[in-house]
């Protein structure tokens, strides 16, 4: 939190694409409302890149987190930004230091860790706010108002589809940095923890049972074409036919993301290198990907709304899907068409609420949630007692640590249905960290 009336005095955790692109570039384009006085990050060229930017001492710009530590006071508001299984460490040391937290998801990458938040963040001095952006977004806050106002009486069932784009799910999910559940954290989570945290916001109740089967279906070696070599630029004879040819989808004019994240430099000569010798050039049937590359998931809420939930790799467009059903009526709705419409049954009616073009990443999600934040800020600023506001505004959030796990404990328990082919009962689920073990055919 500031020290003095004016912007709100941040200090980043990892500046890669969304700590850079997303939270840096925001705060430039706002100084009013955010400052960046330091920074950590490993790789010298966007920590650099990123210390100049923002006009960050080399005392304050440094190459590991513990050290950023001796910098960080209760005024500052920290953005978590390091790769998933770091969270949780630098969370814990983050709230010895009585400082304010935004914190990208997932928080956690497993239950145990899971278990250990909900208990802290119960705690007077555990002031984060989660990264759900979707909940930010003209698309979901208007489908919340729409439910909350009883637009089609009392909602009975969720159906929610996300369709991540064939090219999307393999740059982030086969050959990138989410690929590997050991490395990363299960697709469910790492991807569509968005998802299942939507879902529980807009129902408005605790999940009771989940129920989940998914599998990685295309990935993977069998499925490789005949002579494949193990990277595209090896003389691939399949160059002509495969969607994922590297160098159709990184060697083009487009230098935005998801070309950006291939190569700190995006010139021609560092982008062809990036494929010939990284990550990002390898054929997507011969990686050491093992997440799901589509999963189902079936929950059932606390107050007898009843969802269902679709992750799918293999889909042209990249967008969420929503019908809702309720006693007088159903929406549905297009995330990345942005439109909303409510149809009733008395009159027969159809409502079309056109959203338009949202600016910023993930459809306003993004701008939604720095606007918000620097809106709870000034509010705490702005009262008799800011230390003592601070704890009270925060908690309050569209998205506070307390309103953000029950998503994360959604997805936890939805592998292990996956996995064991069980239904999960949740309240034993959180208590015990176990599940009820009622066998099914899944």
């Amino acid at each position: 939190m500031n020290a003095q009336k004016g912007a709100i005095q941040s200090i980043l955790i990892g500046a890669g694409n969304r700590g850079a692109e997303t939270y840096g570039r925001f705060a430039l384009a706002h100084p009013r409302l955010f400052k960046f006085t330091a920074v950590a990050e490993p790789n010298p060229v966007r920590r650099t890149n990123f210390a100049a930017q923002h006009d960050i001492s080399e005392e304050k710009s440094t190459d590991s987190w513990e050290k950023l530590l001796e910098f960080v006071t209760p005024r500052d508001v920290v953005f978590v930004c390091s790769p998933d299984r770091f969270h949780y460490e630098q969370v814990l040391a983050l709230i010895e230091r009585g400082c304010s937290i935004v914190l990208e998801k997932p928080v956690v990458v497993n239950t145990q860790q899971c278990a250990t938040l909900s208990k802290l963040a119960l705690g007077k001095n555990t002031n984060i706010i989660v990264c759900h952006v979707l909940r930010y977004t003209p698309f979901f806050s208007t489908l919340k108002r729409l439910l909350d106002k009883g637009k089609i009486g009392r909602a009975i069932t969720f159906n929610l589809q996300e369709n991540i784009a064939y090219y999307h799910f393999a740059h982030s999910y086969v050959r990138g940095n989410w690929r590997n559940a050991s490395l990363s954290s299960p697709s469910i989570l790492a991807k569509s923890v968005h998802d299942l945290d939507i879902l529980y916001w807009l129902a408005g109740a605790p999940p009771e049972t989940v129920v989940s089967m998914g599998d990685l279906s295309w990935f993977k070696k069998e499925n490789s074409p005949e002579n494949a070599p193990d990277r595209c630029l090896d003389g691939c004879p399949h160059a002509d036919t495969c969607p994922w040819y590297a160098p159709d989808l990184y060697l083009t004019e487009n230098t935005g993301w998801p070309t950006s994240v291939i190569s700190d430099d995006t010139s021609l000569a560092s982008r062809m290198q990036a494929i010939e010798t990284g990550p990002y050039g390898r054929c997507v049937y011969r990686c050491d990907n093992d997440v799901m590359d589509h999963q189902d998931v079936l929950i059932r809420f606390k107050n007898g709304i009843n969802a269902s939930f679709s992750m799918n790799a293999l889909t042209y467009n990249k967008t969420r899907i929503i019908q809702i059903s309720g006693s007088e009526g159903e929406i549905v709705g297009d995330l990345d068409e942005g439109w909303i419409e409510v149809r009733t049954f008395l009159h027969g009616t159809k409502e079309r609420i056109q959203l338009g073009s949202s600016v910023g990443g993930h459809n306003g999600g993004d701008v939604g949630l720095m606007n918000d934040i620097a809106s709870i800020f000034k509010q705490i600023d702005d009262s008799p007692d800011p230390e003592t506001n601070k704890t009270i505004q925060i908690k309050n959030s569209k998205s506070s640590i307390e309103e953000s796990l029950e998503g994360h404990w959604m997805a936890f328990a939805a592998e292990e249905s996956r996995k064991k082919g069980i239904f999960i009962n949740m309240d034993a689920y959180k208590r015990d960290g176990v599940s009820t073990r009622e066998t099914v055919n899944i």
